[in-house]
């Protein structure tokens, strides 16, 4: 995860059948509103409406984590949802989420979770 802007390895196109059906995305959070999750690395993902409900999401934010975990082992993640968005809310919990604080921001309550840093194996 550099540094520089122009430059995003952790930003991965999901592909089904040869189409985009969706991206995730693994930054650091420096501009992060809550101080629980600045410096932390953030996962977000974006799917299409047609993909949804099928377990593309939980299988890509997977693969992404556990590439993450390869590449920067032992660093904690975080990921922010709207606490009315139902389905993300069971994605954080089954990828090892767990809630630090919900705060409200854009209008909505929002939910924060951290994935503990997954330790090397020796």
């Amino acid at each position: 995860m550099p540094g520089a802007p122009e430059r995003w390895p952790g930003s991965f196109v999901v592909d089904l059948d040869g189409a985009m059906i969706g991206q995730i995305l693994l930054r650091r959070a420096t501009g992060h509103r809550r101080p629980a999750a600045v410096g932390k690395a953030d996962l977000g993902y974006l799917f299409l409406p047609r993909a949804w409900g099928f377990g593309y999401a939980a299988e890509a934010c997977a693969a992404a984590l556990d590439w993450f975990d390869g590449v920067l082992p032992g660093e904690p993640v975080v990921l922010t949802t709207q606490t009315a968005n139902v389905g993300s809310m069971r994605l954080a919990a089954k990828l090892g989420f767990t809630e630090v604080e919900r705060f409200h921001a854009w209008d909505a309550e929002q939910w924060l979770g951290l994935r503990s840093p997954v330790t090397p194996s020796a």
